[in-house]
C-alpha cells in the first residue's frame, strides 16, 4: 500500500492503532463509520490482536494519535489511491506528504489526528484550518480518526492551487 514507509514504523502505527481500538471495546472486525468528503459510508476494520496488559508502557496521546496516522493513509489508499511519499515536518503543517496518481500526479497534505473519545467534528474543522497553510501542494486533506465510536473521516480545503 505505502512502499515507501519503513516497515517498522508502519508497524508501530498498525499497533497503536490496535491498543486505541481495543482500549475501547473494540475487537477486530469492528465496523468504522466511514465520512469521505461528507458522504457517508462503513467499513469494517481488522487487525492483529493487541497486548493490553502493557498499556502502562505506552503514552496514551501516542496511542491515539499513531493509531489515527495507521488509519487515514490506508483510508485515503483505498478511497483516493494515495501513496506516501514521506512525512512533513512541523513548519509544513500537515503530517503526510503523499501522491495521488489517478490521472495527473498530484501532490497531497494530509493533516490527521486522533480522538480519543466523543465526537470529531471539531478536530476536523481545527485540522482543515492547519493544513490549509501548507504549501507547494496541489490538495489539502485532514483525515481525524475517532476510537469511542469508530468513525474515520477524511475531508478537503478547497484551497488546492499550488503554491497558495
Amino acid at each position: 500500500m505505502h512502499t515507501r514507509l519503513p516497515t517498522d514504523l508502519a508497524a508501530v502505527m498498525v499497533g497503536r492503532a490496535a491498543l486505541a481500538l481495543e482500549r475501547n471495546g473494540h475487537a477486530s472486525g469492528v465496523s468504522v463509520a466511514l465520512d469521505l468528503e461528507r458522504a457517508l459510508s462503513n467499513c469494517l476494520l481488522s487487525w492483529s490482536g493487541a497486548d493490553l496488559n502493557k498499556m502502562d508502557q505506552h503514552d496514551h496521546n501516542r496511542i491515539t494519535e499513531d493509531g489515527a496516522e495507521a488509519v487515514s493513509p490506508a483510508l485515503g489508499h483505498l478511497y483516493r489511491d494515495w501513496r506516501v511519499i514521506r512525512r512533513m515536518q512541523r513548519e509544513e503543517h500537515a503530517d503526510w506528504l503523499l501522491e495521488d496518481v489517478r490521472g495527473k500526479r498530484q501532490v497531497v497534505a494530509l493533516e490527521v489526528s486522533g480522538v480519543d473519545k466523543g465526537s470529531i467534528a471539531a478536530r476536523v474543522a481545527e485540522k482543515l484550518k492547519q493544513v490549509s497553510k501548507s504549501v507547494d501542494v496541489d490538495q489539502r486533506w485532514a483525515g481525524v480518526v475517532g476510537f469511542g465510536e469508530p468513525i474515520a473521516a477524511l475531508h478537503f480545503t478547497k484551497r488546492t492551487a499550488r503554491g497558495n
